[in-house]
């Protein structure tokens, strides 16, 4: 699934909520974001973390957060979400 909100803070509520709504396993899903409270997010919520560095966060920044992956190309996510 795909979503996007203005929401700074409880990333990692509504992607529990969505798991529990969907009756999805942490380790079935794969959250993609652009900033270092994505990774915070998914890391609490116990979902790998694929961190993109073409938006708000700089590739370093992002690193720092340790991510399970870091995209550098729009064109690579397909690739990196298949080998998990």
């Amino acid at each position: 699934f795909i979503t996007s909100g203005t929401t700074l803070f409880g990333k990692h509520r509504a992607i529990k909520k969505y798991l529990k709504s969907e009756n999805i396993q942490p380790e079935e899903m794969v959250y993609v974001g652009d900033e270092t409270r994505d990774i915070n997010a998914a890391k609490k919520a116990k979902v790998k973390a694929i961190a993109v560095t073409w938006g708000f966060n700089s590739r370093e920044a992002l690193s720092e957060y340790q991510p399970d992956a870091l995209v550098e190309q729009p064109q690579e996510l397909i690739e990196v979400i298949n080998k998990f």
